[in-house]
């Protein structure tokens, strides 16, 4: 297995977050390549409307309304156009999302967005969990983790962080543990992750957003990816 020092994965000062590295990091997409796995036209968000790269910014922008169940779907389909970029043959795993989930997506997915912002991270990720009370088949634990994160994070008091395959690898490298890359994560696991992601930011640099921790976490896991 391998295994990371965290001066090697958190070098220097931490970059600003609103910039390059974080706020404006980007995916060029096409918008044809999707629209035929949506059920409903109205289910793309607006806001990529006429446009060929979507970014972190304009995920959040998307976000503010993930408490509604149009918006929280509007958030399922930016956060996966961002993840998946050109990658088109990776469209038809979100239609399968539509189709597991005919009446419920849009409800559960903006409960768990009002829980989150009310309560916790874990509450809101518990609720749509594999034994929690308002789980959603097909849709992956990592899409789970970007709409609550892109729903509900605020760079004041944290929040909920995206969850997937890179950034558990350099959870694993840094750790020695050997959490599964494709997950399903358990709530404690993604509630370990929360802790060792603010645990790291502040050794980072007192005050330090904790998603510019996720961000490098993301870069360094796919880094080892390639090795």
């Amino acid at each position: 297995m391998a295994s990371l020092a965290f001066e090697t994965v958190f070098r220097d000062t931490p970059p600003p977050r609103d910039g390059a590295y974080l706020l404006d990091q980007a995916t060029t997409f096409v918008k044809g390549h999707w629209l035929d796995h949506l059920p409903d036209r109205a289910y793309w968000p607006p806001e990529l409307d006429d446009r060929t790269t979507v970014d972190r910014r304009t995920l959040f922008t998307i976000g503010t309304r993930a408490d509604t169940p149009l918006g929280a779907i509007h958030t399922l389909v930016a956060t996966t156009v961002w993840t998946t970029g050109t990658k088109w043959r990776n469209a038809p795993k979100l239609g399968a999302v539509f189709t597991a989930n005919p009446t419920n997506l849009g409800e559960n997915l903006s409960l768990a967005i009002r829980t989150t912002r009310s309560e916790s991270p874990t509450s809101g990720y518990t609720l749509l969990s594999k034994r929690g009370p308002h789980p959603l088949p097909a849709l992956s634990t990592a899409a789970t983790t970007r709409v609550l994160h892109f729903g509900a994070y605020t760079p004041t008091t944290n929040g909920p962080l995206i969850l997937d395959h890179n950034i558990t690898i350099a959870i694993n490298a840094l750790r020695g543990s050997t959490w599964h890359p494709d997950g399903p994560w358990s709530t404690e696991q993604y509630t370990d992750y929360l802790n060792y992601a603010s645990a790291w930011a502040t050794r980072w640099s007192p005050h330090t957003p904790t998603d510019l921790v996720e961000r490098t976490l993301s870069a360094a896991g796919q880094a080892l990816g390639r090795a």
